[in-house]
Protein backbone atom coordinates (compact mmCIF):
# COMPACT_ATOMS: atom_id res chain seq x y z
CA UNK A 1 0.00 0.00 0.00
CA UNK A 2 2.56 2.39 1.07
CA UNK A 3 4.63 2.38 -2.26
CA UNK A 4 1.47 1.61 -4.43
CA UNK A 5 0.43 5.72 -3.35
CA UNK A 6 3.89 6.41 -3.54
CA UNK A 7 4.10 5.28 -7.00
CA UNK A 8 1.12 7.08 -8.05
CA UNK A 9 2.51 10.31 -6.05
CA UNK A 10 5.62 10.10 -8.02
CA UNK A 11 3.62 10.09 -11.29
CA UNK A 12 2.08 13.07 -10.23
CA UNK A 13 5.00 14.73 -9.15
CA UNK A 14 6.87 14.35 -12.83
CA UNK A 15 3.79 16.13 -14.33
CA UNK A 16 4.36 18.80 -11.59
CA UNK A 17 7.97 19.41 -12.21
CA UNK A 18 7.25 19.96 -15.66
CA UNK A 19 4.87 22.36 -15.05
CA UNK A 20 7.35 24.03 -12.33
CA UNK A 21 10.33 23.83 -14.42
CA UNK A 22 7.97 25.14 -17.39
CA UNK A 23 7.32 28.08 -14.97
CA UNK A 24 11.00 29.20 -13.95
CA UNK A 25 11.68 30.74 -17.22
CA UNK A 26 10.56 31.95 -20.98
CA UNK A 27 12.29 31.57 -24.20
CA UNK A 28 12.54 35.83 -25.60
CA UNK A 29 10.75 35.89 -28.71
CA UNK A 30 11.83 39.87 -29.14
CA UNK A 31 14.57 41.64 -29.17
CA UNK A 32 18.37 41.88 -29.68
CA UNK A 33 21.11 39.41 -29.54
CA UNK A 34 22.32 39.43 -26.19
CA UNK A 35 26.07 38.02 -25.30
CA UNK A 36 26.58 34.99 -22.67
CA UNK A 37 29.10 34.35 -20.39
CA UNK A 38 32.50 33.17 -21.34
CA UNK A 39 32.95 29.24 -21.30
CA UNK A 40 36.21 28.27 -19.65
CA UNK A 41 38.13 25.65 -19.70
CA UNK A 42 38.26 25.37 -15.97
CA UNK A 43 34.63 24.92 -15.86
CA UNK A 44 34.96 20.68 -14.84
CA UNK A 45 32.71 20.10 -17.58
CA UNK A 46 29.46 19.24 -14.92
CA UNK A 47 26.02 19.09 -15.95
CA UNK A 48 24.26 20.68 -13.62
CA UNK A 49 20.59 21.29 -12.81
CA UNK A 50 20.23 25.08 -12.08
CA UNK A 51 17.04 25.69 -11.01
CA UNK A 52 16.85 29.65 -10.35
CA UNK A 53 14.21 30.43 -7.82
CA UNK A 54 12.06 33.87 -7.19
CA UNK A 55 11.99 35.42 -3.54
CA UNK A 56 9.37 37.00 -1.97
CA UNK A 57 7.65 40.12 -3.16
CA UNK A 58 5.49 42.90 -1.38
CA UNK A 59 2.12 42.21 -0.35
CA UNK A 60 3.12 38.34 0.32
CA UNK A 61 0.49 36.36 2.82
CA UNK A 62 1.92 33.77 5.22
CA UNK A 63 1.05 31.17 2.86
CA UNK A 64 2.87 32.36 -0.18
CA UNK A 65 5.39 33.46 1.90
CA UNK A 66 6.31 29.83 3.35
CA UNK A 67 4.91 27.74 -0.04
CA UNK A 68 7.58 30.18 -2.29
CA UNK A 69 10.24 29.43 1.24
CA UNK A 70 10.03 25.52 0.42
CA UNK A 71 10.06 26.51 -3.75
CA UNK A 72 13.45 28.46 -3.09
CA UNK A 73 15.14 25.78 -1.18
CA UNK A 74 15.45 23.74 -4.12
CA UNK A 75 18.24 25.41 -5.01
CA UNK A 76 21.54 25.02 -2.59
CA UNK A 77 23.06 27.91 -4.99
CA UNK A 78 25.03 30.46 -2.74
CA UNK A 79 23.93 28.67 0.41
CA UNK A 80 20.31 28.62 -0.18
CA UNK A 81 20.70 32.70 -0.41
CA UNK A 82 17.35 32.53 -1.74
CA UNK A 83 15.35 30.45 0.93
CA UNK A 84 16.98 32.48 2.96
CA UNK A 85 15.84 35.84 1.81
CA UNK A 86 11.96 34.65 3.13
CA UNK A 87 13.65 34.20 6.59
CA UNK A 88 13.77 37.21 9.15
CA UNK A 89 17.19 38.83 9.27
CA UNK A 90 17.89 37.10 12.67
CA UNK A 91 16.70 33.87 12.10
CA UNK A 92 17.82 33.77 8.17
CA UNK A 93 21.62 33.15 9.66
CA UNK A 94 20.68 30.65 12.06
CA UNK A 95 18.13 28.31 9.59
CA UNK A 96 20.75 25.01 8.47
CA UNK A 97 18.95 23.34 5.45
CA UNK A 98 22.12 21.00 4.99
CA UNK A 99 21.17 18.74 8.30
CA UNK A 100 18.71 16.96 6.15
CA UNK A 101 16.18 16.38 3.37
CA UNK A 102 13.08 15.33 3.16
CA UNK A 103 12.13 13.35 0.00
CA UNK A 104 8.29 13.07 -0.79
CA UNK A 105 6.16 13.09 -3.93
CA UNK A 106 5.23 16.93 -4.26
CA UNK A 107 1.36 16.12 -4.36
CA UNK A 108 0.55 15.10 -1.10
CA UNK A 109 1.91 18.45 0.93
CA UNK A 110 -1.08 19.95 2.91
CA UNK A 111 -0.93 23.61 4.66
CA UNK A 112 -2.70 24.63 7.22
CA UNK A 113 -3.11 27.36 9.30
CA UNK A 114 -2.34 26.80 13.07
CA UNK A 115 -2.85 30.65 14.60
CA UNK A 116 -2.29 34.22 13.67
CA UNK A 117 1.40 33.68 13.40
CA UNK A 118 2.07 30.06 12.87
CA UNK A 119 1.30 28.09 9.73
CA UNK A 120 2.03 24.33 9.59
CA UNK A 121 3.49 21.62 6.71
CA UNK A 122 2.38 18.27 6.07
CA UNK A 123 4.09 15.67 4.09
CA UNK A 124 4.56 12.15 3.47
CA UNK A 125 8.04 11.32 3.34
CA UNK A 126 9.29 8.82 0.61
CA UNK A 127 13.07 9.19 1.95
CA UNK A 128 15.37 10.89 4.10
CA UNK A 129 19.03 12.62 3.20
CA UNK A 130 21.03 13.31 6.50
CA UNK A 131 23.85 15.62 6.70
CA UNK A 132 26.42 12.96 5.62
CA UNK A 133 24.47 12.56 2.23
CA UNK A 134 23.57 8.94 3.79
CA UNK A 135 20.05 7.93 1.98
CA UNK A 136 17.16 5.67 3.50
CA UNK A 137 13.39 5.43 2.63
CA UNK A 138 10.88 6.09 4.87
CA UNK A 139 9.42 2.72 6.55
CA UNK A 140 6.23 4.93 7.45
CA UNK A 141 3.42 5.88 5.52
CA UNK A 142 2.30 8.59 8.31
CA UNK A 143 2.73 12.03 7.15
CA UNK A 144 5.58 14.44 8.85
CA UNK A 145 4.15 18.04 10.22
CA UNK A 146 6.40 20.80 10.39
CA UNK A 147 5.22 24.31 12.03
CA UNK A 148 6.87 27.39 11.17
CA UNK A 149 6.95 30.54 12.65
CA UNK A 150 5.87 33.89 11.42
CA UNK A 151 6.83 37.73 11.50
CA UNK A 152 6.60 41.11 10.08
CA UNK A 153 9.64 43.05 8.85
CA UNK A 154 9.04 46.46 7.43
CA UNK A 155 5.57 45.75 7.18
CA UNK A 156 6.18 42.59 5.52
CA UNK A 157 5.48 38.53 6.67
CA UNK A 158 8.64 36.64 6.77
CA UNK A 159 9.64 33.26 8.83
CA UNK A 160 11.31 33.64 11.76
CA UNK A 161 11.01 30.04 12.80
CA UNK A 162 11.47 26.95 10.96
CA UNK A 163 12.57 23.28 10.90
CA UNK A 164 16.33 22.51 9.75
CA UNK A 165 16.68 21.16 6.42
CA UNK A 166 14.90 21.25 3.41
CA UNK A 167 12.02 19.79 1.56
CA UNK A 168 12.49 18.33 -1.80
CA UNK A 169 9.91 16.58 -4.31
CA UNK A 170 11.05 13.16 -5.74
CA UNK A 171 11.21 14.39 -9.83
CA UNK A 172 13.69 17.35 -8.50
CA UNK A 173 15.59 15.41 -5.71
CA UNK A 174 16.81 13.44 -9.24
CA UNK A 175 17.62 16.88 -10.84
CA UNK A 176 19.46 18.39 -7.52
CA UNK A 177 21.24 15.86 -5.86
CA UNK A 178 23.07 13.08 -7.59
CA UNK A 179 24.79 9.58 -5.99
CA UNK A 180 28.02 9.21 -5.24
CA UNK A 181 30.19 6.27 -4.04
CA UNK A 182 32.96 6.64 -1.62
CA UNK A 183 35.39 3.66 -0.97
CA UNK A 184 37.33 2.81 1.78
CA UNK A 185 39.21 -0.94 2.23
CA UNK A 186 38.31 -3.74 3.64
CA UNK A 187 40.92 -4.73 6.54
CA UNK A 188 42.94 -7.10 4.49
CA UNK A 189 43.27 -3.87 2.23
CA UNK A 190 42.58 -6.41 -0.79
CA UNK A 191 39.08 -5.11 -1.55
CA UNK A 192 37.40 -1.37 -2.04
CA UNK A 193 34.41 -1.42 -0.29
CA UNK A 194 31.58 1.29 -1.74
CA UNK A 195 29.58 3.38 0.68
CA UNK A 196 27.23 5.63 -1.29
CA UNK A 197 25.88 9.02 -0.47
CA UNK A 198 23.91 12.16 -2.14
CA UNK A 199 25.30 15.26 -2.67
CA UNK A 200 23.50 18.62 -4.50
CA UNK A 201 25.10 18.51 -7.78
CA UNK A 202 27.48 21.06 -9.17
CA UNK A 203 30.97 22.54 -9.38
CA UNK A 204 31.17 21.84 -5.96
CA UNK A 205 30.50 18.27 -5.95
CA UNK A 206 34.41 17.04 -5.78
CA UNK A 207 34.38 19.50 -2.58
CA UNK A 208 32.02 17.79 -0.77
CA UNK A 209 32.77 13.94 -1.85
CA UNK A 210 36.40 14.61 -0.76
CA UNK A 211 35.28 16.27 2.44
CA UNK A 212 32.81 13.17 3.24
CA UNK A 213 36.04 10.75 2.29
CA UNK A 214 38.29 12.43 4.80
CA UNK A 215 35.22 12.78 7.63
CA UNK A 216 35.43 8.81 7.14
CA UNK A 217 32.81 5.96 6.60
CA UNK A 218 28.91 5.87 6.98
CA UNK A 219 27.93 5.28 10.85
CA UNK A 220 26.73 1.33 10.34
CA UNK A 221 30.10 0.77 8.25
CA UNK A 222 32.45 1.84 11.20
CA UNK A 223 34.34 -1.12 12.08
CA UNK A 224 34.19 -2.30 8.96
CA UNK A 225 36.30 -0.86 7.11
CA UNK A 226 39.71 1.25 6.81
CA UNK A 227 41.01 4.44 5.41
CA UNK A 228 44.33 5.52 4.19
CA UNK A 229 44.18 8.67 5.38
CA UNK A 230 46.18 9.93 8.54
CA UNK A 231 43.74 10.68 11.98
CA UNK A 232 42.73 13.93 11.28
CA UNK A 233 43.61 14.73 7.78
CA UNK A 234 41.11 17.11 6.17
CA UNK A 235 41.46 19.70 3.24
CA UNK A 236 44.16 22.33 3.36
CA UNK A 237 42.03 25.00 1.19
CA UNK A 238 38.11 24.92 1.33
CA UNK A 239 37.71 23.31 -1.94
CA UNK A 240 39.46 20.78 -4.74
CA UNK A 241 39.95 22.62 -8.20
CA UNK A 242 39.40 20.92 -11.07
CA UNK A 243 41.18 21.99 -14.06
CA UNK A 244 42.36 19.93 -17.72
CA UNK A 245 40.51 16.70 -15.91
CA UNK A 246 42.44 16.88 -12.83
CA UNK A 247 40.96 16.99 -9.66
CA UNK A 248 43.36 19.28 -7.13
CA UNK A 249 43.39 17.91 -3.49
CA UNK A 250 45.17 20.18 -1.06
CA UNK A 251 45.71 17.95 2.09
CA UNK A 252 47.04 19.75 5.80
CA UNK A 253 49.64 18.87 7.56
CA UNK A 254 48.00 15.67 9.16
CA UNK A 255 48.52 14.11 6.36
CA UNK A 256 52.52 14.61 6.33
CA UNK A 257 53.02 10.90 7.89
CA UNK A 258 51.42 9.05 5.37
CA UNK A 259 54.18 6.89 3.30
CA UNK A 260 54.62 6.14 0.22
CA UNK A 261 52.25 2.97 0.20
CA UNK A 262 49.99 4.94 2.06
CA UNK A 263 49.79 7.57 -0.47
CA UNK A 264 49.32 5.26 -2.87
CA UNK A 265 46.37 3.97 -0.99
CA UNK A 266 44.83 7.72 -0.44
CA UNK A 267 45.16 8.10 -3.73
CA UNK A 268 43.30 5.21 -5.19
CA UNK A 269 40.26 5.98 -2.65
CA UNK A 270 40.16 9.65 -4.33
CA UNK A 271 40.30 8.46 -7.51
CA UNK A 272 37.50 5.79 -7.41
CA UNK A 273 35.60 7.84 -5.17
CA UNK A 274 35.82 11.69 -7.62
CA UNK A 275 35.28 8.94 -10.34
CA UNK A 276 31.66 9.58 -11.22
CA UNK A 277 31.82 13.51 -10.84
CA UNK A 278 33.83 13.76 -14.32
CA UNK A 279 34.71 11.54 -17.05
CA UNK A 280 38.22 10.54 -16.88
CA UNK A 281 39.28 12.60 -13.89
CA UNK A 282 42.92 12.53 -12.37
CA UNK A 283 43.78 13.38 -9.55
CA UNK A 284 46.86 15.11 -7.69
CA UNK A 285 47.36 15.67 -4.35
CA UNK A 286 49.60 18.01 -2.24
CA UNK A 287 49.95 18.28 1.04
CA UNK A 288 51.02 21.60 2.69
CA UNK A 289 51.47 23.35 -0.45
CA UNK A 290 54.13 20.36 -1.90
CA UNK A 291 52.52 18.27 -4.54
CA UNK A 292 53.26 14.56 -4.10
CA UNK A 293 54.51 12.23 -7.03
CA UNK A 294 52.51 9.24 -6.25
CA UNK A 295 52.95 6.12 -8.24
CA UNK A 296 50.35 2.75 -8.65
CA UNK A 297 50.23 0.38 -6.27
CA UNK A 298 51.48 -2.96 -7.08
CA UNK A 299 48.50 -5.23 -6.38
CA UNK A 300 45.55 -2.68 -6.72
CA UNK A 301 42.59 -3.51 -4.52
CA UNK A 302 39.82 -5.06 -5.98
CA UNK A 303 36.35 -3.20 -6.81
CA UNK A 304 33.36 -5.02 -7.26
CA UNK A 305 34.81 -8.44 -7.58
CA UNK A 306 33.33 -9.67 -10.99
CA UNK A 307 31.78 -12.86 -11.35
CA UNK A 308 31.43 -15.74 -14.46
CA UNK A 309 28.33 -14.62 -16.57
CA UNK A 310 27.66 -18.46 -17.29
CA UNK A 311 25.01 -19.82 -14.24
CA UNK A 312 26.98 -22.87 -11.91
CA UNK A 313 24.57 -25.33 -11.59
CA UNK A 314 23.92 -28.76 -10.61
CA UNK A 315 22.35 -30.68 -13.70
CA UNK A 316 22.07 -34.38 -14.34
CA UNK A 317 24.54 -35.45 -11.88
CA UNK A 318 27.33 -33.28 -12.70
CA UNK A 319 28.47 -29.24 -11.07
CA UNK A 320 30.18 -27.33 -12.87
CA UNK A 321 29.26 -24.09 -15.38
CA UNK A 322 26.13 -24.13 -18.09
CA UNK A 323 27.87 -23.65 -21.26
CA UNK A 324 25.35 -23.95 -23.86
CA UNK A 325 24.28 -27.06 -22.96
CA UNK A 326 27.19 -28.45 -21.62
CA UNK A 327 28.53 -28.28 -17.65
CA UNK A 328 32.23 -27.24 -17.32
CA UNK A 329 33.31 -28.95 -14.05
CA UNK A 330 35.36 -27.07 -11.50
CA UNK A 331 38.13 -29.70 -10.56
CA UNK A 332 38.93 -28.59 -7.33
CA UNK A 333 35.19 -28.87 -6.28
CA UNK A 334 33.14 -30.28 -8.96
CA UNK A 335 32.82 -34.11 -7.55
CA UNK A 336 32.31 -33.35 -4.08
CA UNK A 337 29.40 -30.39 -4.30
CA UNK A 338 27.76 -32.98 -6.99
CA UNK A 339 28.48 -35.98 -4.46
CA UNK A 340 26.73 -33.89 -1.76
CA UNK A 341 23.26 -33.19 -4.18
CA UNK A 342 22.58 -30.32 -2.20
CA UNK A 343 20.15 -27.58 -2.38
CA UNK A 344 21.88 -24.25 -2.39
CA UNK A 345 25.75 -23.61 -2.15
CA UNK A 346 28.38 -20.93 -2.84
CA UNK A 347 31.88 -20.65 -4.35
CA UNK A 348 35.19 -19.17 -3.56
CA UNK A 349 36.19 -16.61 -6.29
CA UNK A 350 39.38 -19.02 -6.89
CA UNK A 351 37.05 -22.05 -7.46
CA UNK A 352 39.03 -23.74 -4.70
CA UNK A 353 36.20 -24.00 -1.89
CA UNK A 354 32.56 -24.11 -1.33
CA UNK A 355 29.86 -24.00 1.28
CA UNK A 356 26.72 -26.34 0.58
CA UNK A 357 23.83 -27.11 2.10
CA UNK A 358 22.43 -30.75 1.95
CA UNK A 359 20.28 -32.58 3.72
CA UNK A 360 19.74 -30.38 6.38
CA UNK A 361 23.29 -30.16 7.28
CA UNK A 362 25.99 -27.44 6.55
CA UNK A 363 29.32 -28.31 4.57
CA UNK A 364 32.29 -27.26 3.74
CA UNK A 365 33.89 -28.38 0.67
CA UNK A 366 37.77 -28.17 -0.08
CA UNK A 367 40.41 -30.07 -1.76
CA UNK A 368 38.21 -32.56 -2.90
CA UNK A 369 36.51 -33.65 0.60
CA UNK A 370 33.84 -31.93 2.21
CA UNK A 371 32.73 -32.31 5.81
CA UNK A 372 29.89 -31.15 7.90
CA UNK A 373 30.53 -27.66 9.73
CA UNK A 374 26.96 -27.33 11.36
CA UNK A 375 24.24 -29.40 11.67
CA UNK A 376 21.65 -27.31 13.63
CA UNK A 377 17.92 -27.82 13.12
CA UNK A 378 16.21 -25.41 10.80
CA UNK A 379 19.26 -24.45 8.76
CA UNK A 380 19.04 -22.05 5.97
CA UNK A 381 21.15 -21.60 2.62
CA UNK A 382 25.14 -20.83 3.87
CA UNK A 383 27.38 -18.09 3.00
CA UNK A 384 31.18 -17.79 2.01
CA UNK A 385 33.27 -15.20 2.63
CA UNK A 386 36.71 -13.86 0.88
CA UNK A 387 38.85 -15.37 3.92
CA UNK A 388 37.35 -18.90 3.70
CA UNK A 389 34.86 -18.49 6.49
CA UNK A 390 31.65 -20.74 5.86
CA UNK A 391 28.46 -18.46 7.53
CA UNK A 392 25.67 -21.10 8.56
CA UNK A 393 22.50 -19.91 9.92
CA UNK A 394 20.01 -21.73 11.67
CA UNK A 395 16.49 -20.14 10.73
CA UNK A 396 15.51 -19.51 14.74
CA UNK A 397 18.64 -19.05 16.68
CA UNK A 398 18.86 -14.99 15.62
CA UNK A 399 20.79 -13.50 18.27
CA UNK A 400 24.06 -15.29 16.97
CA UNK A 401 25.16 -16.98 13.34
CA UNK A 402 28.12 -18.74 12.85
CA UNK A 403 31.28 -18.81 11.09
CA UNK A 404 33.57 -21.56 10.51
CA UNK A 405 37.20 -21.21 9.21
CA UNK A 406 39.19 -23.66 7.35
CA UNK A 407 40.75 -24.75 10.14
CA UNK A 408 37.42 -26.22 10.90
CA UNK A 409 37.15 -23.88 13.88
CA UNK A 410 33.68 -23.00 14.40
CA UNK A 411 33.05 -19.23 15.82
CA UNK A 412 29.91 -17.69 17.30
CA UNK A 413 29.16 -14.47 15.51
CA UNK A 414 26.83 -12.05 17.57
CA UNK A 415 24.37 -10.06 15.76
CA UNK A 416 22.19 -7.10 17.17
CA UNK A 417 18.57 -8.04 16.37
CA UNK A 418 16.62 -8.13 19.71
CA UNK A 419 13.49 -7.67 17.55
CA UNK A 420 13.76 -10.50 15.07
CA UNK A 421 12.10 -13.92 15.84
CA UNK A 422 13.40 -15.53 12.87
CA UNK A 423 15.95 -15.11 10.02
CA UNK A 424 14.90 -16.43 6.79
CA UNK A 425 17.79 -15.61 4.02
CA UNK A 426 21.24 -14.15 4.87
CA UNK A 427 24.45 -13.53 2.46
CA UNK A 428 27.58 -12.12 2.97
CA UNK A 429 28.97 -9.25 0.33
CA UNK A 430 31.73 -10.72 -1.91
CA UNK A 431 34.01 -8.55 -0.57
CA UNK A 432 33.27 -9.87 3.28
CA UNK A 433 32.93 -6.65 4.77
CA UNK A 434 28.67 -6.60 4.49
CA UNK A 435 25.77 -9.21 5.43
CA UNK A 436 22.49 -8.41 4.19
CA UNK A 437 19.91 -10.68 5.91
CA UNK A 438 16.33 -11.20 5.33
CA UNK A 439 14.18 -11.19 8.92
CA UNK A 440 11.00 -12.22 10.67
CA UNK A 441 9.71 -9.36 13.22
CA UNK A 442 6.21 -11.07 13.72
CA UNK A 443 4.30 -10.70 10.56
CA UNK A 444 6.71 -8.32 9.11
CA UNK A 445 9.45 -8.65 6.91
CA UNK A 446 12.33 -6.50 6.64
CA UNK A 447 15.73 -6.40 4.46
CA UNK A 448 18.81 -5.33 6.38
CA UNK A 449 22.19 -5.22 6.01
CA UNK A 450 25.10 -4.76 8.81
CA UNK A 451 28.91 -4.54 8.95
CA UNK A 452 31.06 -7.65 9.68
CA UNK A 453 33.04 -6.68 12.67
CA UNK A 454 36.56 -8.86 12.69
CA UNK A 455 39.11 -9.25 15.51
CA UNK A 456 42.38 -10.06 13.74
CA UNK A 457 40.26 -11.39 10.97
CA UNK A 458 38.15 -13.49 12.38
CA UNK A 459 34.34 -12.34 12.73
CA UNK A 460 33.58 -11.70 16.33
CA UNK A 461 30.29 -9.56 15.45
CA UNK A 462 27.96 -8.25 13.22
CA UNK A 463 27.08 -4.15 13.90
CA UNK A 464 23.78 -2.26 14.21
CA UNK A 465 22.02 -2.95 11.03
CA UNK A 466 20.84 -0.70 8.40
CA UNK A 467 17.00 -1.25 8.00
CA UNK A 468 16.29 -0.84 4.30
CA UNK A 469 12.82 -1.13 4.17
CA UNK A 470 9.48 -3.64 5.14
CA UNK A 471 8.52 -6.15 2.75
CA UNK A 472 5.54 -6.35 4.39
CA UNK A 473 3.60 -9.99 4.79
CA UNK A 474 5.73 -11.28 1.79
CA UNK A 475 6.83 -14.83 1.86
CA UNK A 476 10.51 -14.54 1.89
CA UNK A 477 12.44 -16.91 -1.03
CA UNK A 478 15.86 -15.98 -1.24
CA UNK A 479 17.91 -13.11 -1.47
CA UNK A 480 21.73 -12.28 -3.62
CA UNK A 481 24.35 -9.67 -3.56
CA UNK A 482 24.15 -8.28 -7.33
CA UNK A 483 26.93 -6.16 -7.17
CA UNK A 484 29.25 -4.19 -4.46
CA UNK A 485 25.92 -2.12 -3.66
CA UNK A 486 22.73 -3.82 -4.93
CA UNK A 487 20.98 -7.01 -2.80
CA UNK A 488 18.06 -8.71 -4.59
CA UNK A 489 15.22 -9.80 -2.81
CA UNK A 490 12.97 -12.64 -3.96
CA UNK A 491 9.51 -13.11 -2.26
CA UNK A 492 6.76 -14.91 -3.17
CA UNK A 493 3.12 -15.03 -2.31
CA UNK A 494 0.06 -17.48 -1.49
CA UNK A 495 -0.31 -18.34 -4.91
CA UNK A 496 3.05 -18.71 -6.06
CA UNK A 497 3.35 -15.22 -8.03
CA UNK A 498 7.18 -13.81 -7.12
CA UNK A 499 8.26 -10.72 -6.72
CA UNK A 500 12.06 -9.22 -7.30
CA UNK A 501 12.87 -6.08 -5.14
CA UNK A 502 16.30 -4.15 -6.33
CA UNK A 503 17.81 -2.57 -3.37
CA UNK A 504 20.80 -0.15 -3.81
CA UNK A 505 22.50 0.09 0.20
CA UNK A 506 22.05 3.88 0.06
CA UNK A 507 19.63 4.11 -2.76
CA UNK A 508 16.81 3.33 -4.04
CA UNK A 509 14.66 -0.09 -4.89
CA UNK A 510 12.80 -1.13 -7.82
CA UNK A 511 10.59 -3.96 -8.00
CA UNK A 512 9.27 -6.45 -10.65
CA UNK A 513 7.64 -9.93 -11.44
CA UNK A 514 9.12 -12.89 -10.97
CA UNK A 515 9.06 -16.50 -12.75
CA UNK A 516 6.25 -18.25 -11.15
CA UNK A 517 7.66 -20.85 -8.55
CA UNK A 518 10.46 -19.02 -8.45
CA UNK A 519 12.53 -20.46 -4.99
CA UNK A 520 16.61 -19.21 -5.52
CA UNK A 521 17.96 -16.14 -6.80
CA UNK A 522 21.80 -15.88 -7.35
CA UNK A 523 24.00 -12.96 -8.76
CA UNK A 524 23.85 -13.27 -12.90
CA UNK A 525 27.29 -11.67 -13.28
CA UNK A 526 25.94 -8.67 -15.64
CA UNK A 527 23.85 -9.52 -18.57
CA UNK A 528 20.95 -10.64 -16.72
CA UNK A 529 21.78 -9.65 -13.58
CA UNK A 530 20.31 -12.63 -11.71
CA UNK A 531 18.94 -16.15 -12.29
CA UNK A 532 16.36 -17.41 -10.75
CA UNK A 533 15.70 -21.34 -10.16
CA UNK A 534 11.82 -22.50 -9.90
CA UNK A 535 10.35 -25.29 -7.86
CA UNK A 536 10.02 -27.04 -10.71
CA UNK A 537 13.99 -26.81 -11.84
CA UNK A 538 13.28 -24.54 -14.57
CA UNK A 539 16.36 -21.62 -14.57
CA UNK A 540 14.83 -18.44 -15.75
CA UNK A 541 16.60 -14.73 -16.81
CA UNK A 542 14.57 -11.70 -17.09
CA UNK A 543 14.71 -10.94 -20.99
CA UNK A 544 13.10 -7.96 -21.53
CA UNK A 545 8.95 -7.50 -20.10
CA UNK A 546 8.98 -11.01 -19.17
CA UNK A 547 11.12 -14.48 -18.02
CA UNK A 548 13.04 -16.65 -20.35
CA UNK A 549 14.18 -20.25 -19.48
CA UNK A 550 17.69 -20.91 -19.82
CA UNK A 551 17.62 -24.62 -18.88
CA UNK A 552 15.39 -27.49 -17.45
CA UNK A 553 16.14 -30.15 -14.85
CA UNK A 554 18.63 -27.78 -12.85
CA UNK A 555 18.55 -29.43 -9.27
CA UNK A 556 20.84 -26.28 -7.87
CA UNK A 557 21.87 -23.12 -8.82
CA UNK A 558 25.23 -21.89 -7.20
CA UNK A 559 26.46 -18.03 -5.84
CA UNK A 560 29.46 -16.88 -6.63
CA UNK A 561 32.19 -14.85 -4.59
CA UNK A 562 34.23 -13.29 -7.95
CA UNK A 563 36.32 -14.85 -10.89
CA UNK A 564 40.05 -16.50 -10.29
CA UNK A 565 42.97 -13.86 -10.38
Amino acid sequence: MIRTRRALMRAAAALAGLALLAGCATIPRSGGVQGGTEIHADDNGFDTFDYIPSGPVDGMTKEQILRGFVRAALSPQDRYQTARSFLTPDFADQWKPEVSVTVDSGTGRLYHEVDDSTWQLSVYPDAFVDKDGDYREADSDSPIAQPYKFQKIGGQWRISNAPDGTIIDATSFGNVFSAHTLYFFDPSGDYLVPDQRWFPSGASTPTRVVKALLAGPSAWLKGAVTTAFPQGTDLGFDSVRVSGGTAQVALGSAANGADAGQLQRMKVQLQRSLADTASGLSVSISIDGVEKTIGSPQSPPIQDPKIDSRPLVLKGGAFGFLSGTSIVPLPALSGAVAALAGSAAVVSADHSAAAVLAGGRVHSVRGGGSAVVDDRPGLIAPSLDPSGFVWSVSATETGTVRATGSDGVAHAVATQWPDATAIRAFSVSRDGTRVAALLESGDKLRLVVAAVLRDDGVPERLGEPLELGSLGGARPASLAWVDELTVAVLTASADGETTIRSQVVGGQAHSLAGPGGGRTIVGGGGIPPYWVLTADGSLQAARGTGWQERAAEVSLVAGQLGTPR
